[in-house]
């Protein structure tokens, strides 16, 4: 990009080409005030307050869109535009309260430094209009709207680089422009993700997150006068310590964000905001790690202390004493018979010594990840066939996408990053195909949205790949006897029986596959939602088969993507962690179990809690307890991976390192401190050795690591496999070409049941334990979570209670071949027309015999 001169204040100054004056000023260290501007947004130049005086033109312009041009010469700081500015920042203050001093952003907000910049009086007197209640959001932080600047940046942040759309422009009573919600609903109804971004956007304090919990402000009115003010003056105290800034990784999903975190003089976190150069979230973060990953670290519940279960009850112990119990117990259980499991948030470092430590000490290669049966069965399957059940191209890539097609997932549960990329791939042109039940916030996008009935999911995958084998849409790639094996796959898959057992109408399939079939490429996307089909190995296999048509292996904005895990679950794999051993768990081939672990959500304990009982010795070191009625014998506090150091692979096999952040509970210790100490315990000699030689030690001896060093991990957060330290990573896998597929036979379609019976039982009826999982997951806020909160027996859309005449609360029957049963009906928007959501235990104790996720006709009967 070629350089132009310009000047500005008669000063010379070198400008790239297309930069705008701002830009160029700013790299010239020349300060305009600004307002709205935001370097992660478009200019709009609707402040008004970075206008400029340019030589030969008439007016002043907006420096923040106007382009450089050679010769310019520009004026910045002329009486004239000095008297424009504070006419400008004068009409902002008139209506802005003067409560500066109490106002949680003083010292830090752009409005007051403005004041400052250009120089203003206050002539006239502050608003004296009475100021209403700031809005909740959530309990995360506030909107308080009488110190609104109106200046933009939230709304579109929301709009441009989070797609959200959840806040808008309204005009209110008066005819001003005021931010709110559409029609005024609340934050959760308008698809508010609680992400923070526009809190982090807003110049002001209008948004601002809610730090009671940190800084004490005084609630109780009834105080007396002394216990009031001693509780301001402390707290006021509190907000002039001084507070350090450090980084970290995000323990949660698989996405690999890194933070930075703010914590006061006694390790208290203050505030977590994500990081601008965090090389997967690029600035954005969502509630999990924005606002609630402190309050986790917080809890009142946190382990502190080693623990040890005896006589119905929990009694605190010493780490001594506590190891000295798991080792005699482990001792005297066959080695076959032990493993060690994981929930995949560990560093890679704990993962590689805990691994020495089964095979070299307790003599056993069961190391595990303990996750949902639905998991086990998708990622065995994509293993199998890809040789890594890892996302093949990179997060940044998922944002050039052509094509999407996204089945059962819902990114604001899984994995909000992801959900990020693909709405700005859609604003840049991607065509978004979502099959999913639940109208999730993806779909607000989709250019054609499937919502396919319970059980349909690899009936709907295989009849959207014949309609893109019949529009010619395939890779053109593909050998012609590939191209003749899948056309005999999805022969018994034509229109019409796609739609009956889908409950999808075939020109909706049609126009999904035809858009589709038109991109060179596309990305395949599975959630939470495809773990939880009655036919798991079968949906997975269907999946893999339409990215392979698509040439979606090996290509820049294709990729496979499975879109779930925790943190470190590939670093995890790859140190040779399987999800296997859950098998051995179910056939009762495990007699003990030692869990390390930072569960975030109840994943883990909902995976090993039928078995929990039939084991005879159950160890857990965790940064909470495990939920009740889970009772290990032995508890012992983990570090949270914000207190210490060491790497994690994300689910896009990106290696980071992590910074200690925190200094954790006195007594909280890593994976590395348990390994060692139990090796010494059963003779084996660990040498003690830093996270930073761990990982050397990990780079020498796992397939894809040797390149990976503690500071490479640190500053350029390669993808592996990465052989050698020369090797640049590997963004995207399969570029030497795709694997090979492996044929396979689906179940054969259901027959289609005779028009009398379809016309009886027009209803499709699901448990809707099976449904869920394509709308909750374990990062949405408590508050977006209500929104699946209904209170019926019995759920169903609106649209089909009204048309039998039903409303909420009315008893309804739901009647099935072979029995029914009966109960509250609640109406539920998120639900496709056509299928009635119940409990599975009222669809057991009411005798239906239906597979885990799929569904059985039914007629609903109002009683």
């Amino acid at each position: 990009m070629s350089d132009v001169n310009i000047w500005i204040n008669d000063q010379q100054v070198k400008a790239k080409a297309g930069q705008t004056i701002l830009e160029a000023a700013d790299a010239a260290g020349i300060f305009i005030p600004r307002l709205c501007f935001h370097p992660a947004l478009e200019p709009s130049g609707s402040c008004r307050l970075c206008a400029v005086e340019i030589d030969g033109q008439r007016g002043l312009p907006a420096a923040c869109t106007t382009p450089v041009s050679e010769g310019l010469r520009v004026n910045t700081q002329s009486a004239k535009l000095l008297d424009f500015r504070r006419e400008m920042l004068q009409l902002i203050l008139r209506d802005h309260p003067r409560h500066c001093l109490g106002c949680p952003r003083n010292g830090t907000c752009e409005l007051q430094q403005l004041v400052t910049v250009v120089g203003i009086d206050f002539p006239y007197p502050p608003p004296d209009k009475e100021r209403p209640e700031p809005l909740p959001g959530g309990a995360y932080f506030e909107r308080d709207y009488s110190l609104c600047v109106r200046c933009g940046r939230c709304v579109r942040v929301c709009h441009e680089v989070r797609g959200a759309r959840a806040i808008v422009f309204r005009e209110s009573k008066d005819g001003r422009q005021e931010v709110g919600t559409p029609f005024g609903r609340p934050l959760e109804e308008s698809g508010c993700q609680f992400c923070g971004a526009c809190v982090d956007a807003c110049p002001v304090g209008a948004l601002r997150e809610n730090l009671s919990d940190v800084h004490g402000e005084p609630t109780a009115k009834m105080q007396a006068m002394c216990e009031a003010l001693t509780a301001i003056v402390t707290d006021l105290y509190k907000k002039e310590l001084e507070t350090q800034w450090t980084t970290t990784l995000c323990p949660v999903c698989s996405a690999g964000c890194r933070l930075m975190v703010e914590k006061a003089a006694d390790e208290t976190i203050v505030q977590v905001k994500p990081s601008p150069d965090g090389p997967a979230n690029q600035g954005q973060a969502c509630v999990q790690g924005r606002f609630l990953l402190k309050r986790r670290l917080n809890r009142p519940d946190r382990l502190t202390s080693p623990m040890i279960y005896e006589d119905g009850r929990y009694r605190p112990a010493s780490w001594d004493e506590a190891l000295d119990r798991v080792a005699e117990k482990l001792t005297n259980i066959p080695a076959d018979r032990l493993a060690l499991l994981t929930d995949g948030r560990l560093t890679n470092e704990e993962l590689f010594r805990l691994g020495s430590l089964a095979r070299d000490g307790l003599k056993t290669n069961r190391l595990g990840l303990a996750i949902p049966a639905g998991q086990v069965l998708f990622e065995s399957v994509v293993e199998e066939e890809l040789g890594t059940a890892a996302v093949t191209n990179s997060l940044e890539d998922l944002g050039t996408a052509p094509a999407i097609f996204a089945l059962g997932l819902n990114p604001a549960a899984s994995q909000p990053i992801a959900g990020t990329r693909i709405r700005q791939a859609v604003l840049k042109g991607a065509k978004l195909v979502v099959a999913n039940p639940y109208d999730v916030s993806i779909a607000r996008y989709a250019h054609v949205h499937l919502r396919p009935v319970p059980g349909s999911e690899t009936a709907l995958v295989l009849g959207l790949l014949r309609v893109i084998l019949d529009e010619g849409g395939a890779d053109r790639d593909l050998p012609a006897d590939l191209v003749e094996a899948f056309k005999a796959l999805t022969a018994p898959y034509d229109l019409e029986t796609v739609s009956r057992l889908t409950g999808i109408h075939d020109e909706t399939l049609v126009e999904a596959g035809c858009l589709l079939a038109g991109q060179p490429t596309m990305a395949v996307l599975a959630g939470l939602g495809a773990l939880s089909a009655p036919d798991v190995p079968d949906l997975a296999r269907a999946l893999l088969t339409l990215a392979r048509a698509k040439g979606a292996f090996g290509r820049p904005g294709g990729g496979f993507w499975p879109l779930f895990g925790s943190s470190n679950r590939q670093g995890a794999r790859d140190l040779g962690w399987s999800s296997r051993v859950m098998d051995d768990l179910a056939q009762g081939r495990i007699q003990a179990a030692l869990v390390a672990a930072e569960s975030h959500e109840s994943g883990l304990w909902d995976a090993l809690a039928p078995y929990a009982d039939k084991l005879e010795l159950v160890a857990v070191q965790d940064v909470v307890p495990p939920p009740e009625p889970f009772r290990p014998q032995v508890l012992l506090p983990m570090a949270s991976v914000l207190e210490k150091e060491g790497s994690l692979t994300s689910g896009e096999r990106r290696v980071q390192w992590t910074e200690k952040a925190l200094e954790g509970p006195d007594q909280a210790r890593s994976g590395i401190f348990l390994a060692r100490a139990l090796a010494s315990r059963l003779n084996l000699d660990i040498p003690e050795a830093t996270p930073g030689d761990i990982l050397d030690e990990l780079a020498a001896s796992v397939e894809g690591y040797g390149g990976i060093t503690r500071s490479r991990a640190r500053f350029e957060a390669v993808q592996v496999p990465c052989p050698a330290k020369e090797h640049g990573g590997t963004p995207i896998l399969f570029q030497d070409g795709p694997p090979p597929w492996k044929p396979w036979t689906p179940a054969p379609p259901a027959p289609a049941p005779e028009e009398e019976a379809a016309a009886e039982f027009p209803f499709a009826v699901a448990a809707k334990e099976s449904l869920l999982p394509s709308y909750l997951g374990a990062l949405l806020a408590p508050e977006s979570r209500t929104v699946m909160a209904f209170d019926g027996e019995i759920e169903m859309n609106p649209a089909d209670a009204y048309r039998l005449g039903c409303n909420t609360g009315d008893q309804v029957a739901v009647v099935f071949p072979g029995g029914e049963l009966t109960g509250p009906l609640a109406l539920n928007i998120h639900l496709p027309p056509h299928v009635v959501a119940v409990k599975a235990e009222a669809l057991k104790a009411a005798g239906a015999s239906n597979r885990p996720g799929a569904s059985i006709a039914a007629k609903v009967e109002k009683r």
